[in-house]
């Protein structure tokens, strides 16, 4: 009896131990799934960001291969030089763009140019003998959808007076237009020759050149408006794109102070390579405005407050042609030969010269990794300044200093000998950095 009892017992014992074996086992598999399911979510979660980015740069490398455009990123160690025709093309079965990255992580980039000033000038004019914060740009932008973008640049001066605010450029873009057309609209820098098109930190000298600060303003124009940019077919097969912009028209020195009426612009440009080595971009610009005469303040000061009513609808003209070669020499050794011309037909009504002109021709020779010099001639017979070819020139050689792709350095001496019979030439020694963090892109110009 008490055998049976012990194997009763001892079979009772090892049925609950594999019941309790059986429950932790269970609970084991359980958490394993659980566990599994988690990793997979995350994978999930993964190759979905994944697919945004590659979709992203599908969109740009299918123009690049389909169109030869330069990439959009712009770094500050690449400066632009020539590229064919540019514009984005969306692919033909575009897919949609969806989820965080796209609608809440818009790509970020902060620039800071300072600039050190030496001058032999004696006016205490802004920014004479002095070291600056030139400028601090917040750049912003992202894809809208696989047909369109959004880019916008905020730039924050440290002025001596007054630090103040800037809407530099502020547009969409859009590559899915009928009949082949890319548009923009909103803010932009329009399509003058090349200097124009960059920003301060992407020029290879220290400033803008003379010509373009007489005639645009210190840091070349930018403009709101509209853009309708195409590609035009030829029977030679020659790259030749075409652009139209109406700009508003209170922009410029050389047009109104007001907005009545539009600037309209025109620009052609055509690229080719004669060599495997050598690529050449010229171009020709032509742009049309008012003239304003400014009228008395009525405070019997003689100070000139806006321009009155439009005495010479549409009477400035200004026409301008830009040619830039490069030749790309081995071991990433590189040299650019880039000119733009300008020369305007207006009346006296404002400006006392009713035929400025000028030019300006830049060498640039990139001989390392690290260093790349030049020099810059600048030639101009100015607005307001009348009389037959009193002009300002001024000759600007410098050296760079490559650091890295997102920080540069610029030491560059300029020798002016200014218009007017009483005006006395200046020297002038410049110092400036360049630092970029995060990403500062823009839809191909």
């Amino acid at each position: 009896m008490k055998r049976i009892l012990s194997l009763l017992f001892l079979s009772l014992f090892l049925a609950g131990t594999d019941a309790f074996a059986n429950d932790l086992l269970l609970q084991s598999i359980q958490q394993n799934m659980a566990d599994l399911q988690k990793t997979v979510q995350a994978l999930q979660a993964a190759v979905q960001n994944q697919n945004e980015v590659l979709l992203q740069q599908a969109i740009e490398i299918k123009a690049l291969k389909e169109h030869g455009l330069p990439s959009s990123d712009r770094s500050i160690a690449s400066p632009q030089t020539a590229a064919g025709p540019t514009s984005a093309v969306v692919p033909a079965q575009a897919p949609s763009l969806f989820g965080f990255s796209q609608g809440f992580n818009p790509e970020i980039g902060v620039v800071g140019i300072v600039q050190a000033k030496l001058t032999e000038e004696s006016a205490d004019a802004e920014g004479n003998d002095t070291i600056t914060l030139q400028e601090l740009e917040l750049n912003f932008g992202h894809y809208v959808d696989p047909y369109s973008r959004f880019d916008a640049v905020i730039a924050f001066n440290d002025a001596l007076e007054a630090q103040n605010v800037e809407i530099e450029e502020g547009y969409y873009s859009h590559w899915g237009l009928p009949f082949g057309f890319r548009g923009q609209i909103g803010k932009f820098r329009p399509k003058i020759g090349k200097q124009n098109l960059l920003h301060g930190e992407f020029l290879d000298t220290v400033d803008y050149p003379i010509v373009i600060r007489d005639f645009f303003g210190e840091e070349g124009l930018a403009s709101s408006g509209a853009r309708l940019v195409h590609n035009i077919p030829n029977p030679l097969e020659i790259p030749l794109e075409i652009t139209g912009e109406v700009l508003r028209g209170n922009n410029g020195n050389s047009f109104s102070g007001v907005s009545r009426r539009p600037i309209f612009n025109t620009h052609l440009k055509s690229f080719f390579e004669p060599t495997k080595d050598t690529n050449l971009e010229l171009g020709w610009t032509t742009m049309f405005g008012d003239e304003n005469i400014p009228i008395d303040d009525g405070t019997g000061t003689g100070t000139l407050a806006r321009p009155g009513r439009g005495q010479d609808r549409y009477g400035v003209k200004v026409y301008g042609a830009d040619a830039t070669f490069n030749w790309f020499l081995p071991e990433g050794k590189t040299a650019k030969f880039q000119n733009e011309f300008y020369f305007q037909n207006r009346s006296t009504l404002v400006h006392p010269n009713d035929n400025p002109w000028g030019f300006y021709s830049l060498v640039d020779y990139r001989f390392s990794r690290k260093f790349s010099m030049g020099v810059r001639f600048d030639y101009l017979e100015p607005l307001d300044v009348a009389g037959e070819h009193i002009r300002t020139t001024a000759i600007s050689p410098y050296l760079t200093f490559w650091q890295s792709e997102f920080a540069n350095f610029r030491l560059q001496f300029t020798h002016t000998d200014p218009a007017g019979a009483d005006a006395k030439s200046d020297n002038a020694i410049f110092l400036k950095a360049n630092v970029l963090i995060g990403v500062d892109k823009h839809p191909v110009q």
